[in-house]
């Protein structure tokens, strides 16, 4: 009998992605306010209760452009390696760059969260963008896309042999004894001998998880990930981005449809789609949007001029993705999902595009706004095309929408057939 396939729900456990009008709406409402790492144990909480796959938390290597309220957020292989100790089932991805970190190091690190957690541990494998964030790591400037992916290849690879060449076996006495080999590698970036000094978990090496959206990252997520982040906004993107992966995975060697794409979503909900429109104008309400402005296209390193808010959008300067996708700052797929969301709304304006693309979370990934049903009629729908496998969920309200989430719309989905009734009992690389 095949098994039944499960809709795979990850939730994105900082504070990033909230809505810029959050910290202000909570303190209207008497919420009291939470220290950076209590707020990373709730979301460790939810994440077991929620029944998610998995808990994400994404990384900024530095000061410049954190949305996040404390400045954040926390390094998110020692949050994660806290929040291990107090979850027992959700998955834990941590994000680090393969720009600025050392792969001996970073395999120790993720293979010490991946014992501490009993395998449940990911790596997001991204490469930065940031150029300020390059003079925090000895280095004069940041490296340019094609050299940043060349690089994070190789360090995949030295990643992978160090974890590889290593096993618990059972010597002739009967005792497991930890056994690993030397990887000698001597490459164009890096030259480890080894081997790892970190014993295996019952899951052999984390998970790695990368966010392939331009074609030397489709190429390396083919190559290295066992699970692909997208900004998919539309089911039509996701199956073509499906098809490209697959292709991608094809010439690697790869099986097509072992590498599950999974698309950012920021839902916004109430119990009728008018409620749910109410609740994010009250977020809306608590921003300054004229303030924001600049965050919104800055983030890609373009110089737009924009005029106010309830101007129209200026269109017609916005650069095609495919002509600068090897320039652009930031994802290259979330420059996509910005491009594609002006382009599909004639006379967008200033505001709206803001909103889109920093003020409402997330960053410029596809937001749902509508009711609990009609986000359990979403999700089965996706379920049903087979594109992706699933969601990486940023609750752009913060604790009390995650709250709801799990109180109105899992058990919608567990009454749908299409996600578990039960947590996970196997190691996190295993679920994908």
């Amino acid at each position: 009998m095949a098994q039944r396939r499960y809709l795979h729900l990850n939730l994105v456990a900082n504070d990033l992605n909230l809505h810029q009008g959050a910290q202000k709406a909570e303190q209207a409402r008497g919420i009291p306010d939470r220290g950076a790492f209590e707020r990373l144990l709730e979301y460790g909480r939810f994440g077991d209760e929620g029944l998610f796959t998995a808990l994400f938390v994404g990384d900024i290597p530095g000061m410049q452009g954190s949305p996040a309220f404390d400045g954040g957020p926390a390094e998110p292989i020692t949050a994660l390696t806290a929040i291990s100790q107090h979850t027992r089932h959700v998955g834990l991805i941590a994000t680090a760059s393969t720009t600025f970190y050392d792969p001996y190091n970073l395999a120790r690190l993720l293979a010490s969260l991946d014992q501490a957690s009993d395998g449940r541990a990911g790596y997001n494998a991204v490469t930065s963008v940031v150029d300020r964030f390059a003079l925090n790591y000895s280095l004069d400037r940041h490296l340019d896309r094609e050299a940043r992916y060349h690089r994070a290849d190789e360090f995949l690879q030295v990643l992978r042999g160090l974890w590889d060449n290593r096993s618990l076996r059972p010597d002739g006495d009967g005792r497991l004894r930890f056994h690993a080999e030397p990887i000698n590698h001597r490459g164009e970036h890096f030259q480890v001998t080894g081997p790892l000094n970190i014993a295996p978990s019952r899951q052999q090496r984390p998970l790695i998880a990368q966010a392939g959206g331009s074609g030397a990252g489709i190429a390396v997520a083919a190559t290295h990930a066992d699970m692909v982040f997208t900004n998919s906004s539309t089911r039509a993107s996701a199956a073509a981005y499906r098809e490209t992966l697959d292709k991608a995975l094809v010439e690697a060697g790869r099986t097509p449809g072992t590498v599950p794409p999974v698309p950012g979503l920021i839902p916004y909900l109430g119990r009728t789609a008018a409620e749910a429109e109410e609740k994010l104008r009250e977020l809306d309400s608590h921003v300054d949007w004229a303030a924001m402005a600049p965050f919104a296209l800055g983030q890609f390193g373009l110089d737009i001029p924009l005029g106010e808010v309830s101007d129209p959008f200026p269109a017609h300067l916005l650069p095609r993705p495919e002509d600068v996708e090897a320039t652009i700052k930031s994802t290259f797929g979330n420059y996509v999902a910005i491009y594609t969301f002006v382009q599909e709304r004639p006379g967008v304006t200033v505001g709206e595009v803001v909103a889109q693309a920093v003020g409402r979370g997330g960053a410029t990934h596809r937001k749902f706004v509508g009711s609990y049903d009609e986000l359990a009629d979403d999700f089965a729908a996706w379920h049903e095309d087979g594109s992706v496998g699933g969601f990486n969920l940023m609750f752009a309200a913060g604790a009390a929408a995650i709250r709801e989430f799990i109180d109105e719309v899992v058990p919608r989905l567990i009454d749908r057939g299409i996600y578990r009734s039960t947590p996970f009992d196997i190691p996190l690389r295993e679920r994908f």
